[in-house]
């Protein structure tokens, strides 16, 4: 049987504050990439503000979460 993922936390905070966690890890890495491609000409300048966006609010969510917890 499948096990839900947040049963492993004791709060459905806690969980959140793991997938915030998750999220702005995940951005960094993708901007970071998007970065040495854009270096390389490999992705445009607009990509690369997408990401800088999306790295925004995923450290914005993961603000917001730790002060909930």
């Amino acid at each position: 049987m499948e096990q839900n993922s947040a049963v492993e936390h004791e709060t459905t905070l806690e969980h959140a504050l793991d997938v915030a966690r998750q999220n702005a890890k995940e951005a960094k890495r993708l901007l970071d990439d998007a970065r040495a491609k854009y270096a390389a000409g490999d992705v445009n300048e607009a990509r690369v503000r997408q990401l800088e966006s999306l790295m925004a609010i995923a450290n914005e969510d993961l603000v917001r979460m730790t002060k909930l917890n």
